[in-house]
């Protein structure tokens, strides 16, 4: 049974807090966070404009002793039925904004995959973003299913597949930004 589905006004208040939440950790992280070191970002560069290499701040939490927090907001998107929705204690790295959390071991695939969200953020904006992750939530019950989602996943497995079957991350989300792929 698909869950219960929020009016326009109920989704746009649940938007507004996703984006308050998302810069509220992006600031309460930023002061721990590094940028990325000359080996990330030769073995990256290749996919990945220079400006988002440079802007990207990392924090590893098995150093710093944080942790990437539950999102408060999460407790009005289960209350309206069942909603797969990924649980942050469980997650190996969250993109916030230009600032990327990881929970675990920071690999090259997970922060390939999190440069697509950052790279997102940066030529999409964080509301369109959020918007889509939400409504994609509210209509299909699935955050698996956001297209945010399904092309950081399906970019990250093709860089896995082949690191030097090198393209752009950049054109790849412009190309679906303009085929309404998001």
């Amino acid at each position: 049974m698909l869950p219960q589905k929020f009016s326009a006004p109920e989704l746009d208040a649940l938007v507004k807090e996703g984006l308050q939440w998302l810069h509220a950790q992006r600031e309460s992280f930023l002061p721990s966070a590094v940028p990325l070191d000359g080996a990330e970002k030769s073995s990256l560069s290749p996919f990945f404009p220079a400006e988002v290499l440079d802007r990207v701040r990392i924090v590893d939490c098995m150093q710093t002793g944080g942790k990437i927090p539950f999102p408060p907001f999460y407790e009005k998107l289960r209350a309206g039925g069942d909603r797969v929705l990924p649980d942050a204690a469980h997650m190996t790295a969250v993109a916030f904004l230009d600032v990327i959390v990881f929970n675990r071991q920071a690999t090259l695939r997970v922060m390939f995959h999190n440069l697509v969200h950052v790279t997102q953020f940066v030529l999409l904006g964080a509301e369109r973003v959020v918007r889509s992750y939400l409504h994609t939530i509210n209509e299909s019950g699935l955050w698996m299913v956001v297209p945010f989602e399904e092309q950081a996943y399906q970019l990250d497995a093709r860089y896995t597949r082949d690191s030097a079957d090198v393209f752009s991350v950049e054109e790849e989300v412009r190309k679906w930004a303009e085929q309404g792929r998001f």
